[in-house]
């Protein structure tokens, strides 16, 4: 009979830490706040990386029409 009230008590106490450790007040949405706003600032930086050289690639390609043009209007002249 001892044995069953011992095992009844530890039983009550397994299932009251479980439903203690389980009602804890933050709200579920916050963590999924949290991952989005990492999530957007990492796809940001990862923009960021990808647009630095495709636009120093495009600044060098405009400098080198440019120079093209003068070049081809010195040849008119000539």
């Amino acid at each position: 009979m001892k044995k069953v009230m011992a095992g009844c008590v530890v039983g009550i106490m397994l299932v009251g830490g479980a439903f203690c450790g389980c009602s804890d007040k933050k709200e579920p949405g916050s963590a999924k706040g949290v991952v989005k706003q990492m999530t957007e600032e990492t796809a940001k930086e990862a923009v960021n990386q990808l647009r630095t050289p495709i636009d120093k690639a495009r600044s060098v390609a405009k400098q080198q029409e440019e120079k093209n043009k003068e070049l081809d209007d010195a040849v008119k002249k000539q």
